[in-house]
């Protein structure tokens, strides 16, 4: 933002309606339009933590390693039975760099201990509802990296599938909008403008 439309805005005031997994936050501002024009208004946000995702790449099954969870907002939306397919991906905790989430992520959903990540970028995937940040990266494995079954963690009550999808597969599923996680395009669409990062 400019200084001149930051000049624009002015936070009056916060309320906080609900404070759990996810604080859901009420603003009162004032915005001043374009023309001068003042008017007061309310935004409600849903602020979240940063996240981490990693799009991990098994170069010996020459697949990408993707998972599939229910979601409770896909499934009240409507559209399917709420199961989705993304790419792994976490909370960063306290104390916790960005890189150090997306390597613990990767190995407790998709069971591969991730050596080295390729930075890809940051998204924010909902700039109108939430605050959440989501550092998204790749990472090219091997079978002998797979030190674990993934599928999450039980303490965490996660029930996670493993999906491994070829080259074409994955793009075709982007195509047809079988991938429509935000995260999750943004980093294929990065794959194959990266392809020789892969070998592909």
């Amino acid at each position: 933002m400019t200084k001149g439309q930051s000049d624009r805005i002015s936070m009056t005031g916060k309320t906080v309606l609900h404070d759990g997994w996810s604080r859901l936050v009420d603003y009162s501002f004032s915005y001043t339009f374009s023309d001068g024009k003042v008017v007061a208004r309310n935004w409600e946000v849903c602020e979240r933590p940063a996240a981490s995702s990693v799009l991990v790449f098994d170069r010996d099954a020459r697949k990408f390693v993707l998972v599939r969870q229910f979601r409770v907002p896909v499934y009240a939306m409507g559209e399917g039975d709420g199961f989705f397919l993304e790419a792994a991906a976490g909370l960063i905790d306290e104390g916790e760099t960005p890189e150090q989430a997306a390597i613990r992520e990767a190995r407790e959903e998709t069971g591969y201990n991730v050596e080295k990540l390729i930075p890809v970028r940051a998204i924010v995937p909902a700039p109108g509802l939430m605050t959440e940040k989501v550092h998204c990266y790749a990472a090219v494995v091997d079978g002998a990296m797979r030190v674990g079954s993934g599928g999450g963690l039980d303490a965490e009550h996660e029930d996670i599938e493993l999906v491994f999808l070829t080259f074409d597969a994955a793009m075709a599923m982007v195509e047809s909008g079988d991938i429509s996680d935000a995260k999750t395009v943004v980093m294929l669409q990065w794959a194959a403008l990266n392809r020789r990062v892969f070998g592909l």
